[in-house]
């Protein structure tokens, strides 16, 4: 999170680096630099009594949001240094460490959301079930805050907690499904107004869709033959009708399928050839057009198959991109800016790629920015709330969750790793709290337990 300056280090730090600044001037001496083609700013220095002007924004001189010279970022109209674990440094409140490494997210705490601010509080852990490997944030029964689902994959269940809105869920409830499912989405897929869950059943190379009712249970919906070891899913509305769609990747049949839900409950599976081994899935608008394109992250070849979509649920051929080796999840977006969709891939041998799109349908070469520690699921979202996409990670070799804030032009620089439990492997982002800020779910397969992070202002 970020360090508000505020603690005797960060004051040193500011004081040192205000040096940089230029020394006294007055408002003439300042108005007349401006034609050096240096912007002229005047500050205050931590202590409030020296004031000066600065040639670009950096520790102790004046901001604002997305100005300052990395690492510094703009907290309160001042560039201020940005808090990472292991830096050891404490909240300037002290109420906010955690618990689980002993130098947690440092905490906001003016009540307010500001751009740039990084307010995540302290990880906490949620029982699900054995081997939760997949979740979703979701309101299945109708009232305003959102409920947690998982499936679980030795346990051949979906467990489900009603949210309250205030981060706390209720009493768990259980529902059958097909064996070892590894992935968990929602969607109305009767178009009956109601949420319901389907899972990628690996074990039994089907998906098992759970209808929902309007209190927040289910009923079997019925177990559709799909493609052999399914691993995850994604749903979407294709064809506008009303009723969510999905697309699955089968990872012995190197094959992504589609599943409209239009005859229902469900037509014949449509399939296309991607890469060995397919596994991570993403929808988003890569191409010029205005329709969802098709992110696979193939294991078994280290590249990434971009199926362009025309809005019916039908895809192209595909085209590979390399990347490193064993990718597993993916993310798009665009992450630089651009208005161009882009894609970001964790793999498990260490890497974070970035591929930027170019608007044509195509991306250039990948760039690892990045290295975690097994990373097997990432979400893009803008947590700091600056306009910018900003990366979750979940890094199952060392328990932790990364977030990698962005400059807005698509460079990540890690921001704080905050400690989960075993085994983590998939992430839902949602506003669990009711706070209209992004908040963080991680199924840990491991540890039988999902790990909460709530961002507070």
């Amino acid at each position: 999170m970020v360090a508000r300056c505020g603690s005797f280090p960060c004051i040193v730090l500011a004081l040192l680096l205000a040096a940089g600044c230029r020394g006294e001037a007055s408002s003439d001496d300042a108005a007349s630099s401006t034609g050096s083609g240096s912007t002229s700013m005047t500050t205050t220095t931590a202590t409030g009594s020296e004031s000066g002007t600065c040639p670009q924004p950096v520790l102790g001189c004046p901001c604002e949001a997305g100005e300052c010279v990395a690492p510094a970022v703009c907290i309160a109209g001042s560039c201020s240094a940005m808090s990472t674990t292991g830096v050891g440094e404490s909240s300037s409140s002290g109420d906010a460490s955690d618990s689980s490494s002993g130098t947690g997210p440092i905490a906001c705490n003016d009540g307010q959301p500001h751009a740039g601010e990084l307010c995540l509080g302290s990880p906490t852990l949620l029982v699900m079930g054995v081997a939760p490997t997949g979740v979703v944030l979701a309101n299945f029964d109708g009232d305003p805050s959102l409920d947690l689902a998982t499936c679980n994959r030795d346990g051949n269940e979906v467990a489900l907690r009603p949210g309250d809105g205030g981060g706390n869920f209720g009493a768990r409830t259980t529902y059958a499904v097909g064996a070892n499912p590894n992935d968990v989405v929602a969607g109305d897929f009767d178009a009956d107004g109601h949420l319901d869950v389907v899972t990628a059943d690996t074990g039994a190379a089907t998906v098992s869709w759970l209808r929902g009712a309007s209190n927040g249970s289910f009923t079997a919906g019925g177990a559709i033959a799909v493609g052999m070891a399914p691993q995850q899913l994604v749903a979407t509305d294709f064809g506008g009708e009303g009723r969510d769609d999905l697309v699955i990747s089968n990872a012995t049949d190197d094959t992504v399928g589609v599943l409209l839900s239009e005859p229902a409950p469900f037509a014949a599976m449509v399939t296309f050839g991607v890469g060995v081994a397919p596994r991570g899935l993403a929808l988003a608008q890569i191409s010029d057009d205005s329709e969802l394109d098709l992110l696979v992250t193939n294991t078994g070849a280290a590249t990434v198959s971009l199926l362009l979509g025309n809005g019916a649920g039908q895809f192209g051929a595909a085209a590979p991109f390399p990347v490193g080796a064993d990718p597993r999840a993916i993310a798009g977006g665009d992450v630089n800016g651009d208005g161009l969709g882009d894609a970001i891939t964790a793999e498990a041998s260490g890497n974070l790629t970035r591929l930027l799109g170019n608007g044509l349908g195509s991306f250039g070469a990948g760039l690892p920015f990045a290295t975690a520690s097994t990373p097997s699921a990432l979400e893009l979202v803008d947590l700091d709330l600056d306009g910018d996409l900003d990366l979750v990670v979940a890094s199952s070799g060392d328990m932790t969750l990364r977030v990698l804030t962005n400059d807005g032009a698509g460079e990540f620089m890690e921001a704080i790793q905050l400690t989960t439990d075993a085994g983590p492997g998939a992430l839902a982002i949602g506003d669990f709290n009711e706070d209209g800020l992004p908040d963080i779910a991680c199924a840990n397969t491991g540890g039988s337990t999902v790990t909460l992070v709530e961002s507070s202002a």
